[in-house]
């Protein structure tokens, strides 16, 4: 009996030792899968951050500096947008350019016949006019919605506060005589982008931009003398300088005569939009029936 129980006592403390010595191997283990983890979720964490390339760099500070406000990525998703609109515009102003061509032809012909008396040409000639100018039509339909899309994209580039900002701005220049105020998706700019903080206006029947919209638009530099009251642009070897005190403009140091000064509104130098574009070796096209300004 003796023996038992001292067999017994004997296997008490061992287990005594043994159980904890486990258990706290464990934990230990525990830990150290836990902190492998961690471990293993900073490091994607890291490598995440290390992805941003220069693109996406390039794109935030876009978005910054047109202020759109739309987040990251929405002024390359708004380029290409308009990319493609004015690839579709193009290719129907190519085909809308060529039935024109196709016109002026047969209305050539049509005159021949006619001096010559040839009825039955006279009449095939007639059928391919009205032909022809109803396919001009359809692709007129065409531009114009091409148009339309083009408008809202730019529309879209504002925030909704923004186009408010617009909007009361245009109620003061309204009140303004000779002064009719442009909406800015009506301002396209072929090969350029630029984003208002004040409307293009109509005065005197020439049309005024801020002088910013020249930077952004049309890669020129602008540069102000605030004390002189001077605004310099330049691109291309060519320098327009603008004297708002004096009313006058020089191009390359050459006094230039100017219908409509540049001019104060809004605290916003404004400047004639088809002069500038006319120096710079751009055209300046009016859409009567769409209402646009098309600058290429």
């Amino acid at each position: 009996m003796k023996s038992i129980n001292k067999i017994a006592l004997i296997l008490a403390l061992l287990m005594t030792l043994v159980f904890p010595t486990v258990a706290f191997g464990e934990d230990l283990d525990g830990e150290t899968n836990n902190t492998t983890d961690e471990t293993q979720v900073s490091s994607e964490v890291d490598q995440d951050a290390d992805v941003e390339t220069d693109e996406d760099i390039e794109d935030e500070e876009e978005v910054v500096e047109e202020g759109n406000g739309k987040g990251k990525g929405n002024s390359k998703v708004w380029k290409e947008a308009k990319a493609a609109v004015e690839a579709e515009k193009d290719e129907i102003e190519a085909l809308k350019d060529g039935i024109e061509d196709e016109l002026e032809a047969l209305d050539t012909s049509l005159e021949a016949a006619e001096a010559l008396g040839d009825e039955a040409a006279i009449a095939e000639i007639k059928l391919q006019l009205e032909a022809k100018k109803l396919e001009m039509n359809e692709y007129k339909v065409q531009m114009k919605v091409k148009i339309q899309e083009m408008q809202e994209i730019v529309r879209n580039k504002y925030t909704q506060e923004e186009l408010e900002a617009l909007k009361e701005v245009s109620l003061r220049f309204d009140s303004i005589e000779n002064v009719d105020v442009i909406s800015v998706e009506n301002v396209l700019f072929k090969k350029g982008n630029a984003k208002f903080d004040t409307p293009p206006v109509i005065k005197e029947g020439r049309t005024l931009i801020p002088v910013r919209a020249v930077s952004e638009a049309l890669g020129a530099k602008v540069e102000y003398d605030d004390v002189e009251k001077i605004v310099t642009i330049t691109k291309d070897g060519k320098v327009i300088v603008f004297s708002l005190a004096e009313g006058t403009v020089t191009v390359n140091e050459e006094t230039v005569e100017i219908d409509v000064p540049a001019e104060i509104m809004n605290n916003r130098t404004m400047v004639p939009l088809r002069f500038i574009a006319e120096q710079l070796e751009l055209s300046v096209v009016w859409d009567q029936e769409t209402q646009t300004i098309n600058i290429d």
